[in-house]
């Protein structure tokens, strides 16, 4: 019997061998590798395998990784230190100023890669953004951008076409197709 990994890349394996359809819109474009957060380490362990695997079918790898899009915004904010001394004084900037700032950060490093057709584009390290930003708002304003596919690492869970983050925030409704073990 197959690990939630194993069944989880084998499920992988079999999406990367399907024709890629150029007709699609940018969120149809969006692929979701949804696993349980308690399996995060062993995605990590087995990430290497997920690159091979879409080499060997003939795809560019790109790797975008959001685990440093906070700490890089909190460093570079002029009131920082304040924000330390009162956390809650940084809540309305979540909304408007990092919600940017990591929309930014994902097309840059996206667009940086320089991504063609056969180019995916693999977001890790989702969990990252988790109380501090929609996930949903930065792949909605990037998906259209990417011209291969954005293969998004995903820890929750997808039921009934809701994708759900750390299972612990509402889900949203998307167009992504979602790969599950």
């Amino acid at each position: 019997m197959a690990s939630k990994v194993e069944s989880l890349l084998l499920a992988f394996q079999s999406v990367l061998r399907e024709p890629w359809a150029n007709t699609l819109s940018g969120h149809e474009r969006v692929w979701f590798l949804v696993y349980d957060p308690a399996e995060q380490r062993k995605i990590d362990l087995h990430f290497g395998d997920f690159e091979v695997s879409a080499k060997q079918a003939g795809k560019r790898w790109l790797v975008v990784s959001l685990k440093p899009c906070f700490p890089q915004w909190m460093a570079a904010h002029k009131y920082r230190e304040s924000y330390f001394a009162k956390p809650n004084a940084l809540m309305t900037q979540l909304e408007v100023g990092f919600r940017q700032y990591a929309i930014d950060y994902l097309r840059d490093a996206v667009e940086a890669g320089q991504p063609d057709e056969q180019t995916l584009v693999v977001v890790r390290d989702t969990s990252a953004l988790f109380s501090f930003v929609r996930l949903a708002d930065v792949l909605e304003a990037v998906a259209s951008t990417c011209k291969g596919r954005l293969l998004v690492f995903f820890p929750g869970e997808y039921t009934q076409n809701q994708y759900r983050l750390l299972d612990a925030r509402d889900g949203w409704n998307y167009l992504a197709r979602p790969i599950l073990g």
